[in-house]
């Protein structure tokens, strides 16, 4: 079962740090200019998918919770070209069966690179290519470490994003990205992600969102619980809805809450997010 969990924090480090970008992505922050994102995550399971795709049942009375706080930081070297930072922290307790309680905490990997905007069409629709390294903040040499691979690696993103087309919709805008992510290892793991997402303004000052992300994990090591830090081979799709409230042109919140309907070697796990935006 730690071990198992162990999986379970890998995908929800990925994902947590995935999530405060998706919101700008792709779009020019702007020359000498800087958007700030400090973020917090609860992540919850109890049940998971088998190497098939079959929903198991958890053990009774175990269960395990994350919460991480996640900060972003971007800032417009110029107009076409952006340097994006983001850090996180772990915190996450672990129940198992037998009523003892694991906890651990920490930061996870740093992830620091440059985005380009290639394309900008009549400024309300830009195509944007992102490359980025990450690097462990934890001790590498721990073998024990559940806060990430403990490999650095390298991802390449290509985004696509503005406003909807008038024939769809009067008003609203979308974002959608592709990514590639290989990890220093030889065992990988190499993770294609493919995400979408739609938001519409229901008045002045807020909003609604729904975003659509499948990832797809692929490693040599295709076992659940090969790896003493985390496993390696899984996908998963996941939905999320998100509510925005803008306060002023430089600061906006959002709430969001996801579910895990469907996956392969992963959690079935549900959670919220708390993002604050600020451009300053």
């Amino acid at each position: 079962m730690k071990k198992q969990l162990r999986c379970i924090l890998s995908i929800l480090l990925l994902t947590g740090m995935l999530l405060p970008q998706k919101l700008y992505a792709g779009w020019p922050i702007g020359k000498y200019r800087d958007l700030v994102i400090p973020s917090m995550f609860l992540y919850h399971q109890t049940d998971r998918f088998d190497i098939d795709g079959r929903r198991i049942k958890g053990d009774p009375g175990a269960s395990f919770t994350s919460y991480s706080a996640n900060l972003y930081v971007g800032y417009g070297l110029s107009r076409r070209l952006d340097l994006i930072a983001s850090v996180p922290f772990v915190y996450s307790q672990n129940r198992l069966f037998d009523g003892r309680t694991i906890t651990n905490r920490g930061l996870g990997d740093l992830y620091m690179g440059l985005s380009y905007n290639l394309v900008n069409f009549n400024y309300v629709r830009f195509l944007s290519f992102q490359i980025s390294g990450i690097a462990p903040l934890y001790n590498r040499k721990n073998p024990l470490s559940d806060l990430g691979y403990g490999n650095y690696g390298a991802e390449a993103k290509l985004m696509y994003c503005g406003n909807l087309p008038k024939s769809i919709a009067s008003k609203g805008y979308f974002n959608t990205e592709l990514s590639f992510r290989r990890y220093f290892d030889e065992q990988g793991p190499s993770q294609v992600s493919l995400s979408a997402m739609v938001g519409y303004p229901v008045s002045r000052h807020d909003q609604f969102g729904l975003e659509l992300l499948y990832l797809r994990s692929i490693s040599s090591n295709k076992t659940f619980n090969a790896n003493i830090n985390n496993a390696r081979d899984y996908s998963f799709f996941k939905p999320t809805l998100n509510y925005g409230h803008q306060f002023s042109r430089r600061f906006s919140t959002f709430l969001g809450g996801y579910y895990t309907p469907i996956g392969r070697n992963t959690g079935v796990g549900y959670g919220g997010s708390l993002q604050l935006i600020f451009k300053i």
